[in-house]
């Protein structure tokens, strides 16, 4: 959809950047929308400076268009006016503002000022303010309820699946989906030599690279990436509250196993109750924990949308291991989306998008 649309940025000293106009999807909706990537970048704090905006608009040029950058001098520019930020809405179908300064500031919007609170974001639709969303520090409570929190358990381990180098889970997870494929058996044996491939490329420093799909990286392994040991411990503390919390005299799955954190972040706080014929579990985190949730729900949809090459976009950069992961990404095509569940997933990623917001004011243009 040819929905334009650019991100303005005020860094520590107020000096405002301005990014090149993106060509489209810069609406706000998910799947597709890349407003929300935006705002969990301003709320995370992965979009604070000048580099950070360079570094942001590169990578959203090649992933979100795929345009291949030669001069990354021309994608952003500092941006001045007198003693205020002009904006006229007018190229632009979405408009992102970020304050990452420590003092309010001033832009003029179709001619009039409003003023942007340090730690405050603004999106405008054309020249009408619909969001303005105020940054938080500390922890934030999120609320799931039902299948929500199997979807968010789910979501983790594939994550963190992912990064330990069982690639074969992809197969594994579809495969209801793929069985009644025609060439399901006999792509079967091709992609799992295509991904020991691509796995020998990006773990090639790890002690399993040589090896076949059946063998991984332990999620405590010293070469795990940490990531993956945080998705972990998140998703031992909620599959175990929620275990206790349907069956409180306990069981012999591993859902009862007490978590045994390892990864770098600190454990977050949970709690679960049953509320009628409901089961509530609401998670204390910080926004930290807030982005490897995200991110975890983010490959998961991909999944299920069969997008195999944006979720090796998302574990590499290696232009080889990506050329490889083009063509298994051919073999998943046909095979009918599970758009509803696909829904269901983008439905709980709306509850953590926000997570780490002090307060989301939404005007006239409501969006959601």
């Amino acid at each position: 959809m040819m929905t334009r649309g650019r991100i303005y940025l005020f860094d520590s000293k107020g000096i405002c950047y301005r990014s090149n106009q993106y060509l489209s999807d810069m609406y706000l909706e998910l799947p597709y929308g890349h407003g929300n990537d935006i705002i969990t970048a301003f709320i995370r704090r992965k979009l604070r400076n000048q580099y950070d905006l360079l570094k942001y608009t590169k990578i959203a040029y090649e992933k979100w268009f795929d345009y291949e950058i030669d001069d990354e001098d021309k994608l952003i520019s500092r941006y001045e006016w007198a003693d205020k930020i002009l904006i006229t809405g007018i190229a632009d179908d979405y408009t992102y503002i970020l304050n990452c300064s420590g003092k309010s500031s001033i832009i003029c919007v179709d001619e009039n000022d409003i003023i942007i609170d340090k730690d405050e974001m603004i999106v405008l639709n054309f020249e009408k303010v619909v969001m303005k969303i105020r940054r938080g520090r500390g922890r934030t409570q999120v609320s799931f309820i039902d299948d929500e929190i199997g979807i968010c358990v789910n979501a983790l381990d594939f994550y963190n699946r992912m990064y330990i180098g069982q690639y074969n889970e992809i197969d594994w997870r579809l495969r209801m989906r793929m069985i009644s494929s025609e060439n399901y058996r006999e792509g079967e044996y091709a992609r799992r030599k295509l991904y020991e491939a691509v796995r020998s490329i990006i773990m090639k420093d790890t002690g399993i690279a040589e090896y076949n799909l059946d063998a991984s990286l332990g999620i405590w392994s010293d070469q795990t990436d940490d990531r993956a040991k945080s998705s972990y411990d998140i998703q031992q503390i909620m599959r175990y509250k929620e275990a206790y919390c349907r069956f409180p005299k306990g069981g012999n799955t591993v859902n009862f196993t007490k978590p045994l954190i390892k990864g770098s972040l600190s454990e977050i706080g949970c709690d679960c109750i049953q509320e009628d014929e409901h089961v509530i579990e609401t998670v204390n985190i910080n926004s930290e924990h807030a982005g490897i949730m995200d991110d975890a729900l983010y490959i998961y949809s991909l999944l299920y949308s069969h997008n195999i090459k944006r979720i090796f976009e998302y574990f590499t950069d290696n232009p080889v291991a990506r050329e490889i992961v083009e063509i298994i990404d051919k073999m998943y095509k046909g095979i009918k989306q599970e758009k509803d569940y696909i829904n269901k997933i983008n439905k709980v990623r709306k509850k953590l998008i926000f997570a780490g917001a002090i307060t989301v004011e939404y005007y006239d243009g409501r969006i959601w």
